[in-house]
């Protein structure tokens, strides 16, 4: 609005003070600009291009505290944690709620040169209808672990949609719980450090829900773990002497039996007629055999470690046996010996170990 001299005093400072507002605006808008961060959320395409432009939080106002990482985290680490959180900001600034660094990196027990940044981001789901709580996990924690890999190897991240962090707070979970306890927001959107300040001051409780739910985890994962000793690893051992004995048996032409009569073909063959067992080495097979029968049946409903560690040797030395006649007998034919794909079973292990995990 244009000044004229016959404008009174408090009419001129109304005006001028509509400007200044103009000028905030202005600058609020400005800075808009520079946080109106690009790329979309789990799920969308990300256009590279535009997202390795510099971008740049404008200080406090976009909540990052690059003063505390610096204080906590060596200065050159302090530099790769600056990079990685502006990066994931411009990407996904519209849905993190809080960026805590936790574990030995801020609490400093046990920690060394080598010792991984645990770095916990609390995400928005609110709006994210396309996949599952779980898919959606799986998708940060790929996503932010591949952005952190780009500026150091020692980044160690962590994804936490905000429904289950909420949930965790609500009935106290002990992971969200450490992370109350050590962990410190470098940038929040007034969302943790307040949850933080109830926890500290003693206002959030568990109730006893959460108090059954860590009793029930508890007597699970006991459950699971003697299935795993029951079912699962002596199935492996009765699996392991089936497979060697019906690869012996085919090696000499005849055809794999069912399990149950393998020990019975081995004693005609490889005992009594190509001597290359010992009675003892069958019945090493048997014993195995019958043992997981009779866990599978229900006669036997407990294993303890000594009998697996007993089964166990059984199995490897006749396995290990048997590996060494099909080597004899390739050589005397001029056949290639027998190899083990390391690469392939260090795989079906890994798979194994996943699935065991979800279980």
């Amino acid at each position: 609005m244009h000044q004229t001299e016959n404008v009174n005093p408090m009419e001129r400072d109304l005006n001028n003070l509509f400007a200044g507002i103009e000028a905030l605006s202005a600058k609020i808008d400005e800075i808009n600009e520079r946080v109106d961060y690009l790329g979309a959320f789990v799920g969308m395409e990300i256009n590279d291009k535009e997202s390795t432009e510099h971008v740049e939080p404008p200080g406090q106002l976009a909540g990052l505290t690059f003063d505390i990482i610096e204080k906590i985290i060596p200065q050159k680490d302090a530099n790769a944690l600056r990079a990685y959180f502006l990066k994931v900001l411009s990407l996904f600034r519209k849905y993190i709620k809080s960026i805590v660094i936790f574990g030995s990196s801020k609490t400093k027990t046990g920690m060394t040169a080598t010792s991984d940044i645990d770095v916990a981001f609390i995400v928005d789901d609110t709006d994210i209808q396309k996949f599952t709580l779980e898919q959606l996990k799986d998708r940060l924690f790929t996503k932010m672990a591949e952005i952190g890999h780009a500026f150091s190897d020692k980044i160690h991240a962590q994804a936490y949609p905000l429904s289950e962090f909420w949930a965790s707070v609500i009935k106290p979970n002990p992971v969200i719980l450490t992370l109350l306890r050590d962990g410190v927001a470098v940038y929040d959107t007034g969302f943790f450090v307040p949850i933080q300040m109830l926890y500290k001051t003693g206002n959030i409780i568990p109730t006893v829900e959460s108090i059954n739910a860590n009793i029930e985890n508890a007597e699970g994962l006991i459950m699971l773990a003697e299935n795993v000793l029951t079912s699962k690893l002596t199935l492996d051992l009765y699996n392991a002497v089936v497979a060697a004995g019906q690869a012996l048996l085919m090696e000499f032409g005849y055809l794999p039996p069912v399990p149950k009569e393998v020990a019975k073909e081995l004693t005609a063959v490889a005992v009594e007629k190509e001597k290359v067992l010992s009675s003892e080495d069958v019945a090493k097979i048997d014993e195995v055999v019958k043992w997981f029968k009779k866990i599978d049946h229900g006669e036997i409903k407990s294993v303890t470690g000594k009998e697996f560690e007993e089964k166990l040797k059984d199995t490897k030395d006749v396995v290990g046996k048997i590996f060494e006649v099909l080597d004899k007998l390739r050589e005397k034919k001029g056949m290639k010996k027998p190899v083990i794909d390391a690469e392939l079973l260090k795989q079906s292990q890994e798979t194994d170990n996943k699935y065991m995990q979800k279980v």
